[in-house]
């Protein structure tokens, strides 16, 4: 933590007027950097505020801001533990987004003892939009189930490659040992569903 402390007070003091050009094409024209984190940089243009991922930059803004995979992948699942879940008191179990596109440690993210609903989604995917409030609300109203969301950002990255996700939304699901029993790609919540039951009596 000492390490993410200075790295993050190093990183506070930049004021550069830039244009920075995404891996997917996007382009942030004549915006000033007011903080760098180690998962990516706040850039503020004329349009407003928007953070991006180190992992939609091309390589050459990866190394001019030092970027780190392991770090940033500390700093992610930090952010996480700090962040307010959305589970109703007294009932289900916190959903969290565990990585934003750095590769992550599944195993440390289980909800041992409770069936774990892994949900790989992107933003700009509209299918993703479209099942996440019912993966939600099932964590949130079932004290069995936990839901933990893996941003993939963009096709390639890191995370991506790890799970091998060729589209999104993808669902796995593991039972309460932390096995996986299915995949389910699109929005089939149904068979979600069908998972999860299978999940809570181990089979």
């Amino acid at each position: 933590m000492k390490i993410l402390a200075f790295l993050i007070l190093s990183f506070t003091s930049f004021a550069l007027a830039d244009d920075f050009k995404l891996i997917d094409g996007r382009e942030y024209k004549d915006a000033t950097v007011s903080r760098v984190e180690p998962d990516g940089i706040v850039l503020r243009t004329k349009w407003g505020i928007a953070k991006v991922y180190f992992v939609e930059l091309p390589k050459d803004e990866q190394e001019r801001f030092r970027y780190n995979p392991a770090i940033a992948s500390a700093y992610s699942a930090q952010q996480t533990v700090n962040q307010p879940t959305t589970a109703v008191a007294g009932r289900g179990q916190p959903s969290e987004v565990i990585s934003h596109g750095a590769q992550v440690d599944i195993n440390q993210h289980l909800a041992r003892g409770n069936v774990t609903v892994v949900e790989f989604y992107a933003d700009w995917c509209g299918p993703c939009r479209r099942l996440s409030p019912s993966l939600e609300q099932m964590a949130q109203t079932d004290s069995e189930v936990a839901l933990r969301k893996i941003d993939i950002v963009r096709w390639g990255t890191p995370v991506a490659q790890q799970f091998n996700i060729r589209s999104v939304p993808q669902v796995n699901v593991y039972n309460r040992a932390g096995s996986l029993v299915g995949s389910v790609n699109g929005v089939d919540l149904d068979t979600v569903k069908r998972y999860v039951a299978q999940a809570k009596t181990g089979s």
